[in-house]
This record gives structure tokens, C-alpha cells and sequence, in this order.
């Protein structure tokens, strides 16, 4: 299950990888495109903090010896790659810690039934939520689009965002946002009303699995539920394509919980050579 979820995921992609190399510290040495070596570390390229999964690392033995590599540090590796990894080599020691969580979805065949498997409480306040939304926007439209003015309506939304989440939209950022957007399967997916994108989500489909990426809204329309809506819209965007999984990637928000999420666990491996 969680294999799919990052075999089908745009972080293994070299694209996505080259998309970032405008975050990356140029200073340290790249290493066979996925990763860095810094004085004998070697560890992934490109931050934590913009890749939700990763490829399973592979280094051969002559590999290790040659490059002198003394440790290696890895993060958001699925405990299946860990194993992976450990299976071809006997280290000196081995670390691994408990990271990040990622949220995922295993999608039925039909809404309906995502709704009845969705506990009592969770389907009545999804159910609640989209009335209110539903009785305040009744000239609202669902749409996805590659159209550069799109993009840059949802760049402008995400900076006019509360706190961190507008502070993060830098200039380095929304061009790397760029890039990953000129490449096949992403696209901006919005809520719109009366010519204004109300609520956006930058999301990457591949042939099983829809990823959510990032997403913003309009604050002052907080009460009227858009975020709610636009994932739930999300959803059955995802059923009605035959999507075997919907992932909101990592962080372990209620919200994603309470639209039947499952948590897929990451971890951190740190090895002595």
C-alpha cells in the first residue's frame, strides 16, 4: 500500500529534484543527482522540508569505498525502503528515529460510499460544513487548470495567507513552484466565486494517486468552510478518475483525519559506515 504511494509520487521523479535546485545549497557536492555529499555525509538533495517521500536509497559496496563516504543521513524514508537499504550491507550502527507522518486515503469506487465509511460524527460535520458553504456560495464553480494566470492567482492567494503560510511563498519558492507547474500532471484545482479563486490546491495526479501538495484560501471567508469544501471536492474529483488512494502528504493536521485518513508513518535513518 505504501509502496504505491511513493512509487507513484512526484518526489522519485528526477524533474522534481532538478524543479529544487534553486533551494538547494549550491556549496555542498552533488552526488548522482538524488543526493549530496558533504565531508564523507551523504545524505538526500534537496530539503525535508519541500519532498514528501523518497527514492529508496541504493549504494554498492564499491561505491561506499570509493566515494569514502563515513555516514550516511537520511530522512522520510518508509520503514519497506529502510529495510531495502539495510538488506544489501552490515554498518557499524544504526539509527532509526520516527519522523514525519503522511496522511493518505484509500479511495472506494464511489462517494457514497467514502461517506459511509467515514465515522458518524466526521460524515455529519462534513455533511454540515458543506451546507454552510453550499448556502453562502450558491454561484460557486469546482475547476482545474494550467492556465499561468491561475497560478498566479493561487501564488497571490497563498501569500495573502495567515502567519507562516503566506511568510513561506518567497520569491525562490513561487519559482520553483513554476517550474514543478510547466510539468505534466500538476495542476492548480480552485474553488471559484464571482471570478475570485476562493480557495486553491497545487496537486499532482498520477495514474493511482491524487497528491495534495499545498493549498490556500481566503481568510476572511473562513467561517463558510472553503478549505473543507475544496477537499472534499478534491476527493471526488479523485473517485470519479478511479484514483486508488488520495494523499495530503505529510503533516498530521485533525483535518485530514477527520476525512478518513490514515497515517503512513516516516522515519530518519542515521548510519555509521
Amino acid at each position: 500500500m505504501v509502496k504505491d504511494l511513493v512509487a507513484n509520487s512526484p518526489f522519485i521523479n528526477l524533474e522534481f529534484i532538478d524543479s529544487g535546485e534553486i533551494l538547494n545549497d549550491s556549496i555542498v557536492e552533488k552526488l548522482f543527482d538524488y543526493y549530496k555529499n558533504d565531508s564523507g555525509t551523504v545524505s538526500f538533495n534537496l530539503n525535508r522540508d519541500f519532498i514528501d517521500y523518497r527514492i529508496t536509497p541504493f549504494f554498492s559496496t564499491e561505491q561506499i569505498n570509493e566515494l569514502n563516504i563515513d555516514y550516511f543521513d537520511f530522512d522520510s524514508l518508509s520503514y519497506f525502503q529502510i529495510s531495502e537499504f539495510l538488506n544489501h550491507h552490515t554498518f557499524t550502527s544504526i539509527k532509526i528515529k520516527k519522523s514525519d507522518i503522511a496522511v493518505y486515503i484509500q479511495l472506494p469506487d464511489n462517494y457514497d460510499s467514502y461517506l459511509k465509511n467515514l465515522n458518524k460524527k466526521n460524515r455529519h460535520e462534513l455533511k454540515r460544513k458543506k451546507r454552510i458553504f453550499e448556502d453562502k456560495f450558491d454561484d460557486f464553480s469546482y475547476e482545474q487548470s494550467k492556465d499561468e494566470i491561475i497560478f498566479d492567482e493561487f501564488i497571490t492567494l497563498h501569500r495573502n495567507s495567515i502567519g507562516e503560510k503566506g511568510d513561506y511563498m518567497t520569491e525562490d519558492i513561487e519559482k520553483f513552484y513554476k517550474a514543478l507547474f510547466e510539468e505534466n500532471k500538476w495542476e492548480i484545482h480552485y474553488l471559484k466565486h464571482k471570478d475570485s479563486m476562493i480557495a486553491g490546491a497545487f496537486v499532482y495526479e498520477s495514474e493511482k494517486v491524487q497528491y495534495l501538495y499545498n493549498s490556500c484560501r481566503d481568510h476572511n471567508l473562513d467561517e463558510f468552510n472553503t478549505g473543507t469544501y475544496l477537499n472534499d471536492q478534491l476527493l471526488q474529483n479523485s473517485i470519479k478518475k478511479s484514483k486508488q488512494y488520495f494523499d495530503f502528504l505529510k503533516g498530521e493536521e485533525k483535518y485530514k483525519f477527520n476525512f478518513g485518513g490514515e497515517a503512513h508513518q516516516l522515519y530518519d535513518l542515521k548510519i555509521k559506515v
